[in-house]
């Protein structure tokens, strides 16, 4: 195999094998009732927890929006100095994380949702 289709087939591997494991809430609306948990995981990724409870399954997923804000207020600003931790402590608390769930009952879906405070 030529080195750079050997290097373009690695780094494709690389891309594809982390989506599979990062949660995506927008893939949600791809899960479908009586998909089995190897379908749910495959799609979403391995769940954050898993619970039993009353002979189903609760599979527990959250996505917490991230943001690393530029700097600003001139260039003499470092990462580490106390304006930009200030600025980025804002940012982050308008934030939050969101949580979800998808219940399995006998290994397939019945039901998916938000999780609301």
């Amino acid at each position: 195999m030529k080195p750079i289709k050997y290097i373009a087939a690695v780094a494709a591997f690389v891309l594809f094998a982390g989506c599979a494991t990062t949660f995506r809430p927008w893939v949600l609306s791809e899960v479908k009732e009586g998909m089995d948990r190897t379908q749910v995981v495959h799609l979403l990724g391995d769940p954050d927890s898993v619970e039993m409870k009353d002979g189903a399954e609760y599979l527990y997923y959250s996505y917490n929006e991230d943001y690393n804000p530029p700097l600003s207020g001139g260039s003499n600003q470092t990462a580490d100095s106390p304006e930009r931790k200030l600025q980025e402590h804002q940012i982050k608390k308008s934030f939050k994380e969101y949580k979800y769930v998808v219940k399995l009952v006998d290994g397939k879906v019945q039901d998916y949702k938000e999780l609301t405070d």
